[in-house]
């Protein structure tokens, strides 16, 4: 029986840091081109997988992105038996020289051409059976010819080498043994046939937010009936739909709204139900203070949020549609952003957006504020 396949694969930040890119950066479980360069080549370099076994035959090499076609991906495959390498006569170790931040890529590929096995274009699906050794490592090259950045979702290394050929009679594979016709042939069904194989190895994977992949998201959404999740950022909505659950469970009181709006700004905010203030009632704070900043309607919430995690008006709009999927449909309610200003008679807050502090005389340093100071003599006398 033929030994079950097994795969290397890399789809997170610490697989992509233990290999070396330019022009590409960790975004999450991706590896990104830079936002805000402009269009040009980008490249990474994958650590050296080991197989533990010395002449090992390499299976199949999936990579995985998104913005990038076939024509503008470009991928050498390194393998060797060995770790070490020697250029212009000193020795040197391949894992080191992956790792190396002061070579350049330029030249790194210059001291491991030696180990250059495979050189492919305009593919990210590719069989390695004429590909062997102990350890493999890939180049991925990206020509980016766009504003839209390309990513690297995840890079999957199969071994070792199987081909359904094998399972044929011989006459079939004396046959094919010159052109290779049949055994590429069938290697399209048998791509297919191990695609489906590792959705349903990575099934349980499909179910958890964390780990799901982008699309999936959308999809496991759909069964706690979130019908707007384009106003999340990914690794938010993550978080989202960790805690939904429970979230939705508790939905209508205080608890729920007060964690959701967490999650969406990295704030817990300042939630005052006008209930709470009729304690208040009957005194000379509550008709001078309370009532005309909170008025009088028990049935109202005011939602009290720091100006720091309010970057444009879409989050107030977003805010409010939050609030109003964990608020009761009975209750109205009101986002308040809290300027980092004091206004007497407005919502000022001693401690959480205003402060007192002692006047420091004027300063040219950039830092101090301008008080009642004098620059100079102040000339009193009268003539």
């Amino acid at each position: 029986m033929k030994e079950k396949l097994k795969y290397f694969i890399l789809n997170n930040a610490y697989g992509f840091e233990q290999g070396t890119y330019e022009n590409m950066e960790v975004d999450g479980n991706k590896l990104r081109f830079c936002q805000g360069r402009k269009p040009g080549i980008s490249c990474f370099m994958t650590k050296a997988f080991d197989s533990l076994e010395r002449g090992n035959t390499w299976h199949r090499l999936v990579i995985n992105t998104e913005n990038c076609s076939d024509e503008e991906l470009r991928i050498i495959v390194y393998a060797s038996d060995d770790k070490e390498l020697v250029y212009k006569g000193e020795p040197y170790m391949i894992d080191d020289v992956i790792s190396a931040e002061e070579i350049k890529m330029s030249e790194k590929k210059a001291m491991l051409s030696p180990f250059e096995k495979k050189l492919i274009g305009g593919a990210h699906d590719i069989l390695l059976h004429d590909v062997s050794g102990r350890y493999l490592w890939v180049y991925v090259e990206l020509l980016i010819s766009s504003d839209t950045p390309a990513v690297i979702n995840d890079i999957r290394l199969y071994l070792p080498a199987e081909s359904w050929i094998d399972r044929l009679p011989d006459i079939y594979r004396k046959s094919d043994a010159g052109s290779g016709f049949l055994e590429r042939y069938l290697a399209i069904f048998q791509t297919l046939y191990e695609e489906v194989e590792y959705d349903i190895d990575c099934i349980a994977d499909r179910f958890d937010p964390e780990s799901a992949e982008s699309g999936f998201l959308e999809w496991l959404a759909q069964w706690l009936d979130i019908a707007d999740h384009s106003m999340w950022t990914e690794d938010k909505f993550r978080k989202f739909m960790m805690s939904a659950v429970s979230l939705y469970r508790s939905r209508g009181t205080r608890e729920s709204l007060s964690r959701v709006i967490e999650l969406y700004t990295g704030e817990k905010p300042f939630i005052i139900e006008n209930a709470e203030l009729l304690k208040y009632r009957g005194t000379e704070n509550y008709e001078n203070t309370l009532v005309p900043l909170y008025g009088k309607d028990p049935y109202k919430v005011y939602i009290l949020v720091s100006n720091d995690v309010i970057h444009s008006d879409s989050d107030i709009d977003v805010l409010w549609q939050i609030a109003r999927e964990f608020m009761p449909m009975t209750v109205s309610f009101e986002v308040r952003v809290l300027e980092p200003y004091l206004f007497l008679g407005q919502n000022s807050y001693l401690g959480i957006n205003s402060s007192l502090s002692q006047p420091n005389n004027a300063v040219l340093d950039g830092k101090s504020r301008l008080t009642l100071s004098v620059l100079g003599e102040q000339n009193n006398n009268k003539e």
